[in-house]
């Protein structure tokens, strides 16, 4: 299951959880699933659910601000993730490139959206030129209990 939902995050909110960007506390992650720079935002939730109340329900495995640029190369290969639910919000999309492909449709990046997703779903991110910062949530429990449009 995907679902991708248009504006999600306002660009202010955007704006505000790329603002806790910081870079003493960034990890490098490059190996055969993945590549980009981190932030880890458990340590910091309240500040986060103070900018994105729709995120006090949610039980988080993992969040992150995740940054890729030109000098990161992207692995072609795609991965599952072992959680049930993640997510990706794109906190920018001035840059080129930087999409987000599944097997059955590419995600363009379009700042506030959400691609929300089950672990069945095979996806990587394209390379791109310029900063593409994201935030990233790995879910314990389901962030929507409505029915869902599926892709």
């Amino acid at each position: 299951m995907i679902k991708i939902i248009d504006n999600y995050l306002t660009p202010i909110q955007c704006e505000s959880i790329t603002s806790l960007w910081d870079s003493s506390n960034v990890i490098n992650i490059t190996d055969y699933i993945y590549r980009f720079y981190g932030i880890d935002l458990i340590p910091h939730l309240k500040k986060v659910t103070g900018i994105i109340p729709k995120f006090k329900s949610c039980n988080f495995k993992k969040l992150r601000i995740q940054r890729t640029d030109e000098s990161i190369v992207q692995v072609e290969t795609k991965h599952t993730h072992l959680n049930n639910y993640s997510f990706v919000i794109f906190l920018n999309d001035n840059y080129s490139g930087g999409r987000l492909i599944f097997d059955k449709i590419s995600v363009t990046p379009k700042i506030g959206s959400m691609v929300y997703f089950t672990k069945e779903e095979p996806h990587r991110v394209e390379n791109c030129v310029s900063a593409r910062f994201t935030l990233v949530g790995f879910l314990h429990n389901k962030l929507f209990e409505t029915k869902m449009t599926l892709i």
